[in-house]
């Protein structure tokens, strides 16, 4: 008997991997590309935070800065009036906390985080920690949130107590509800 010969090796007679190892191949090449993207992302955002970086929480843009007498950078695209109002928040902080916005961020609507307060409008994390002052820009784009910072600027220049500005602000801006 003879022996049939077997042709060499070569890439057109090499065996063929499976579909179920290509598929593996892939996979493990997708879930070590998503777990650099992963640490590289974490690994960003504390060193952002330190350097006050902008960054994107859901549609807001928040920066945390060094101090309360340091602004963030977005004001920049901003008029001179909103910088003046970021400026008092610190000033009225304690009466922003009590005050209702009624922009809608408070219901969730015009943000994907409700809101719970018109402060919120302007810090995204209230009180201050130790790593400085968290800026949203919420309040940047949104007229409601304006004028109810200028009433309370203004009231309280007035001797306003907090449940005055409060009922002067819901007075102005809380809808009717129908009877």
């Amino acid at each position: 008997m003879m022996e049939q010969e077997q042709p060499p090796e070569t890439a057109e007679h090499a065996p063929k991997p499976s579909a179920s190892s290509a598929r593996g191949i892939m996979y493990g090449m997708l879930l070590a590309f998503a777990f650099i993207t992963l640490l590289t992302a974490c690994g960003l955002s504390d060193d952002d935070k330190q350097k006050g970086a902008e960054h994107m929480h859901g549609s807001e843009t928040w920066q945390t800065t060094a101090s309360k007498d340091v602004l963030p950078d977005f004001l920049s695209n901003h008029t001179e009036h909103t910088s003046d109002l970021y400026r008092a928040v610190h000033e009225h902080a304690d009466i922003m906390e009590q005050m209702n916005c009624y922009c809608g961020c408070m219901d969730g609507l015009a943000v994907e985080t409700p809101h719970d307060s018109l402060l919120r409008c302007y810090l995204a994390e209230h009180p201050a920690g130790e790593d400085g002052v968290t800026w949203t820009d919420h309040s940047t784009s949104c007229g409601i949130c304006k004028k109810e910072m200028e009433m309370v600027i203004d009231l309280t220049k007035q001797g306003k107590t907090p449940e005055q500005i409060h009922e002067a602000i819901d007075d102005a801006f809380k809808p009717n509800k129908a009877s």
